[in-house]
């Protein structure tokens, strides 16, 4: 069986690429008329995507003068002469995407529901011992019980559930003690991840970390609770994950369970108290835009050691807030 050679260009463009180019046409063709608001949110939802590449393909249509900011939140399409913010509502019409386009391909059925399966998990954390039902699980979800062990399994290796002695799958409780302890060695690993990976990033890259977070702190998007999760992944995950250690990543993902109290917190109280994680973030990306890792390592370190104080009293706010209505697959269960 003869294997035909690789060909570099033969792979698919990015997908910012795909985006910037269909927001490039529609305003050059008028679809997009002068003064239209453009938001994240909107945009990502319209292609079926994650705001990441979004982002990235609003920076740069706003470096070639298609698109400006404006006091407002979000970016807003340029033109000759006085321009009017316009809050259009967006159509797929409107961007150049078919109405009745096909739907992409779906994932796999484990990817399919992961995200969704870890968010309610990650909800009852901070509320008590609740015992995991995998076949009512499995029902929930419509998929099979094999589907939902292989979830449990996965999220098991990063410490969000465990059996208990009777071999039932368990998630809960997260203390302030664990979170201290969680906090207490993040604060020693992922400098020094930090310090591998950081060196080995293409500046563009923590250009477009630093550009996100700056964005969130000054107004210019609109800063949510899923965008604190894309920002803290920013720092805690990507910005580490060019390291060579495979063993010392592993134990970094086995303590970032703590990071699920800021997003609970975050749906109950909103986005804002947040800033002053995210101005600690582009202390660290300013750091390694200037190339000092050293000290970007120093300044992650000393951020991981406030973040833990502000976390555990997320922790204890958290604990008078009414228990949110969980799916039935988790069932609480006494110490």
């Amino acid at each position: 069986m003869n294997i035909p050679p690789h060909d570099p260009d033969s792979r698919p463009a990015p997908r910012y690429a795909a985006i910037k180019e269909s927001l490039s046409q529609a305003i050059r063709s008028g679809t997009l008329p002068k003064g239209t608001v453009l938001t994240e949110g909107r945009i990502a939802s319209l292609f079926g995507t994650s705001r990441t590449p979004v982002r990235t393909a609003l920076n740069e249509l706003l470096e070639v003068g298609l698109i400006a900011r404006f006091e407002g939140r979000g970016f807003v399409v340029h033109g000759a002469g006085k321009v009017t913010p316009t809050r259009t509502p967006l159509t797929r019409e409107m961007l150049g995407l078919a109405p009745d386009s096909p739907p992409e391909p779906q994932p796999a059925t484990a990817e399919r529901i992961a995200r969704r399966f870890e968010d309610s998990l990650a909800l009852a954390l901070p509320f008590g011992l609740f015992r995991i039902n995998e076949q009512a699980a499995a029902d929930h979800f419509e998929v099979s019980r094999t589907i939902v062990r292989e979830l449990l399994s996965r999220f098991q290796d990063r410490g969000l559930v465990r059996k208990d002695l009777r071999s039932h799958w368990v998630v809960g409780p997260l203390t302030a003690r664990d979170v201290a302890h969680y906090f207490n060695i993040r604060g020693k690993l992922e400098p020094l991840a930090l310090m591998e990976s950081a060196s080995q990033m293409a500046p563009a890259e923590i250009q477009r970390m630093w550009q996100a977070a700056d964005d969130a702190i000054s107004g210019r998007t609109e800063l949510d609770a899923a965008l604190i999760d894309e920002l803290e992944n920013d720092i805690h995950v990507r910005l580490l994950a060019r390291s060579s250690n495979g063993y010392l990543l592993r134990m970094i993902h086995q303590t970032q369970i703590a990071l699920v109290v800021n997003r609970v917190f975050a749906s109950y109280v909103g986005a804002r108290p947040f800033e002053v994680s995210l101005r600690e973030h582009l202390i660290v990306l300013e750091f390694i835009k200037r190339g000092a890792h050293a000290a970007a390592a120093q300044a992650l370190e000393e951020h991981m050691r406030l973040a833990a104080e502000r976390t555990r009293k997320r922790l204890m706010a958290i604990s008078v807030f009414p228990e949110p209505d969980l799916p039935r697959y988790l069932q609480r269960q006494t110490a």
